[in-house]
This record gives structure tokens, sequence and C-alpha cells, in this order.
């Protein structure tokens, strides 16, 4: 699933290409014009007290 144009944290414009799967957003930022990879990031979507991580948490 392509989640469109963002701008990554450190503020390089990019293309972003997302993945949920078990409680994981994944995403993945790709320069448009020459593909290189930006950044990788996962973001929790949903909470796993066991291992202490919240809903929202970014990796």
């Amino acid at each position: 699933m392509t989640g469109g144009r963002v701008t990554d944290r450190l503020g390089r414009r990019g293309l972003a290409h997302v993945n949920d799967a078990r409680g994981v957003r994944r995403m993945l930022i790709m320069d448009p014009g020459t593909g290189a990879v930006l950044g990788l990031e996962s973001t929790i979507t949903e909470p796993e007290p066991a291992f202490g991580v919240e809903e929202g948490g970014v990796m």
C-alpha cells in the first residue's frame, strides 16, 4: 500500500510505502527520483504491556 508523499524526520521529502501487520505499521520512505531509501519507521498500533510498549511508540 502506498502512503503518499511525506517528509521524513530529517526534513527530506519522499514517497512512503506503508504495511500494517500484527500491531505494527511499517513505513518505508524512498526518494521518488532516485529510488534511494531515506528511512524505515515502525510504529506500534496495538499496545504490548508485557514488553512495556505503548500504542504510538516509534522504533
